[in-house]
């Protein structure tokens, strides 16, 4: 049976350990708080990087050209992102498995781009698909200068021919309560010709095509980051949401239990004083 002094050293760790989740709890709303301010500024631009896009597509005047239509699949490129620590739920478990399970069914080679220790991690244990690049400690405050970089890798292994297409595997903000996977195509852009008024270029065609994909990449990218960046802090808030509530219930029980012990003892003690008094009274009974 447990002794009181037991059950009050598990009360203080737990009790700990609470204070704890409850101080990530707060960090993490904060930096939710951050993530979606910065998402909301980054909306403008994104929906402009879409809109130059599809305008350059309606230059083109039905023309080919490689970043628009699609070439035989041999490889694909898959950019993984996920968070670079854990205590978030299930939040880098799912983009994993969902990166996975989407590789499986591709029918043909893959390679791969992680953005995360937790997703750089798992490709490199499993060693089933070629990890091209690992960045690690981008989604705390992602920055655009570093989506340029990973966006100019990405256009540099299409120009060459070395992958036939770019995805990207992230997790899309739905609300606090619903974070899902999911999976944009990059390159060959895939943007309709007619989602927007159609603009006046100079130059026209496959130049202006080649000066805009690269900054419609670098935004989509950001703009991916900034998302998965939300949805790793709104999981975590959720995480230690449970993580708190959990301990607060643990330390009812334990106290509960604490009180039953104490009583115990209390009792027992009431009834060695009664025992004690019946057995003076007895004895002195018998010396009369």
């Amino acid at each position: 049976m447990e002794t009181r002094q037991t059950i009050r050293n598990r009360m203080k760790s737990i009790e700990g350990t609470r204070q704890i989740t409850r101080s990530m709890r707060l960090v993490s709303i904060a930096k939710m708080q951050k993530a979606r301010e910065a998402m909301d500024r980054n909306l403008p631009f994104l929906k402009e990087s879409l809109r130059l896009a599809s305008a350059a597509k309606s230059c083109l005047h039905g023309e080919k050209h490689p970043y628009l239509n699609d070439r035989p699949k041999k490889v694909t490129l898959m950019v993984v992102m996920s968070g670079d620590r854990g205590l978030c739920g299930g939040f880098n478990a799912a983009i994993i498995r969902y990166a996975q399970a989407h590789l499986e069914t591709l029918g043909h080679d893959a390679k791969v781009i992680t953005i995360g220790a937790k997703a750089s991690d798992a490709f490199r244990r499993r060693q089933q698909y070629r990890q091209l690049a690992s960045y690690r400690g981008l989604t705390d405050a992602p920055i655009y200068a570093e989506a340029e970089e990973i966006a100019a890798q990405i256009r540099g292994l299409y120009d060459t021919g070395e992958v036939d297409q770019a995805l990207l595997c992230y997790t899309q903000f739905t609300s606090m309560l619903v974070q899902h996977p999911c999976i944009l195509r990059l390159l060959p852009v895939e943007v309709p010709a007619d989602r927007y008024a159609p603009l006046a270029y100079e130059p026209e065609g496959a130049e202006i095509l080649e000066q805009i994909v690269p900054f419609y990449l670098a935004s989509r990218i950001y703009g991916a980051l900034l998302e998965s960046s939300l949805s790793e802090q709104s999981a975590r808030v959720l995480s230690m949401d449970g993580a708190v509530r959990t301990a607060g219930e643990m330390i009812q029980s334990l106290n509960i239990r604490y009180n039953k012990a104490r009583q115990g003892v209390i009792t027992q003690e009431i009834t060695e004083i009664v025992a004690g008094a019946d057995a003076s009274a007895v004895e002195g009974e018998n010396s009369l």
